[in-house]
């Protein structure tokens, strides 16, 4: 997985294309304002534990990271999302710190390039 960039610069150039600097910066706002309540509603679907919480969480941080070109986090999700559907919990709690570590990355670059956007 780490020949996936933390976040793909075309998926960015893409948002441009379909909307100019103004969309960019929208969907960069909202995956760094909510994204972390997908991350909050795995975690707690994991202690819970509650699969379908755990499922939910991990699709829409999925679709959300895809959106910004989060790809790695965007592959993390998408196995999340797998092993809670499969009932994988055991899996899922091993994969989680990982999935974390990602999500912080990703907000992390975003957020690096939100400030570029906004100059």
């Amino acid at each position: 997985m780490k020949h996936l960039p933390i976040v793909d610069e075309s998926q960015i150039q893409r948002l441009h294309e379909w909307g100019g600097t103004d969309l960019q910066c929208k969907m960069i706002d909202l995956f760094l304002a909510h994204a972390g309540e997908r991350v909050d509603q795995i975690r707690e679907g994991l202690w819970a534990p509650d699969r379908k919480a755990a499922e939910t969480g991990a699709h829409t941080l999925k679709s959300s990271a895809g959106n910004v070109g989060a790809r790695r986090l965007q592959q993390l999700a998408s196995e999340a999302e797998s092993m809670a559907e499969a009932g994988k919990m055991g899996e899922l709690q091993e994969l989680f710190p990982a999935l974390e570590e990602e999500f912080r990355s990703a907000c992390e670059v975003l957020g690096t390039v939100r400030e570029g956007l906004s100059q």
